[in-house]
C-alpha cells in the first residue's frame, strides 16, 4: 500500500510538471490591449492547433492544462496583420504586439468607365471577385446578386423561372447588363438574370443608382457588369470537374485556357441539371 501511494505521488508530480498554464496578452502598436482577438496555440513539432481562445476585455488569454513545450502563437484580429511568433512557456505572461494591416484598395470600373478606387467612384458600388464567386458557386447571376446590398431579386417559381432585379424601387426594366463590355439586354426590356451564367466569371460589379449619363437612359436604377476569365499560362491549362446531389442534381464543367504572345484564350463549357422538388420542375 505504501509503495502504491509513493508511485501515485510521483505520477501526480510528473503530470503537474508536464502540464502548464500559459498566459498571453495581445496589444496594439501603442501597447493598448486588443479584445476579441483569436489566439491559436500550435506545438512547434506539429501543425495541429493545441488550443484556440479569444482574448478577453483585458486582452488576455489563459490556456490551462497544456503540455509545457515550445509553441507557435498565431493571433488574428480585425484591422491587424496576422501575427505569428515562437515562445516557450517560461515567463508568467507572454505579450504579442500586433501591427496594423495594410489598407486594401478595391478598384472599380463600372461607376466611371475607368479604373478608380471605390472611395473615389462617387457611386454605390458592390463587387464580387473571382475567388468570391468560386466560393459561392452560383448557378447564375441571380444567385450572386441576391446577396448584395440594395438588390432585390424575384424569381417566379422554381429554378429556371424568370428572375428579375429591382433596385431602389425601380422597375425591373431599368437595369443595364453588360458582359465583357457588350450590352446583353435590350433598352427598356426585361432581363432574366437566371440565364446569365457566372461560370468562369472573373469579376462582377453592381452599381446602385442612375448611370444614364454613362450608359444610356436604360441604366435608370443600376448597372450590372461581368467580366469573364482570360488565359494566363503559356502552357495550355485544362480543367474539368463534376459534382451532384439529390433531386437529380448534376453539374459538370470543362475549361481550356492559355496565352500565346499578345493573344489569350479561354474556351469553356458548363452545364447544370436538376429535377426539382415538384412536378415539371426540371431545369
Amino acid at each position: 500500500m505504501r509503495c502504491f501511494r509513493i508511485l501515485t505521488s510521483v505520477f501526480c508530480l510528473l503530470a503537474a510538471a508536464s502540464a502548464a498554464e500559459i498566459k498571453i496578452k495581445v496589444v496594439d502598436p501603442q501597447s493598448a490591449v486588443v479584445a476579441g482577438a483569436e489566439v491559436v496555440l500550435i506545438p512547434q513539432d506539429s501543425t495541429t492547433p493545441a488550443a484556440v481562445a479569444t482574448s478577453s476585455a483585458e486582452g488576455q488569454v489563459v490556456f490551462r492544462d497544456v503540455a509545457s513545450g515550445p509553441y507557435h502563437v498565431q493571433v488574428l484580429a480585425p484591422g491587424f496583420a496576422t501575427a505569428t511568433t515562437d515562445f516557450s512557456p517560461s515567463a508568467e505572461m507572454f505579450t504579442v504586439k500586433l501591427r496594423l494591416a495594410a489598407a486594401a484598395e478595391t478598384v472599380v470600373v463600372t461607376a466611371t468607365r475607368t479604373p478608380v478606387p471605390t472611395e473615389a467612384a462617387g457611386a454605390d458600388v458592390e463587387s464580387l471577385s473571382g475567388a468570391q464567386l468560386e466560393t459561392m458557386q452560383p448557378i447564375a447571376a441571380d444567385d450572386a446578386l441576391r446577396f448584395l446590398p440594395g438588390a432585390v431579386v424575384d424569381t417566379q417559381g422554381q429554378r429556371g423561372g424568370l428572375s428579375s432585379l429591382f433596385v431602389r424601387g425601380g422597375d425591373s426594366r431599368y437595369n443595364k447588363v453588360i458582359v465583357d463590355g457588350v450590352t446583353v439586354n435590350e433598352p427598356g426590356g426585361r432581363f432574366d438574370f437566371g440565364t446569365l451564367p457566372l461560370a468562369q466569371a472573373d469579376r462582377l460589379e453592381f452599381v446602385r443608382g442612375a448611370e444614364s449619363a454613362l450608359y444610356g437612359s436604360d441604366a435608370m436604377t443600376s448597372v450590372v457588369q461581368v467580366w469573364t476569365r482570360t488565359g494566363t499560362t503559356i502552357v495550355p491549362e485544362l480543367r474539368f470537374g463534376a459534382d451532384g446531389g439529390n433531386l437529380g442534381t448534376a453539374h459538370g464543367y470543362l475549361t481550356f485556357a492559355g496565352t500565346h504572345g499578345p493573344l489569350d484564350y479561354n474556351i469553356f463549357g458548363d452545364q447544370f441539371n436538376t429535377s426539382g422538388q415538384g412536378p415539371n420542375d426540371d431545369y
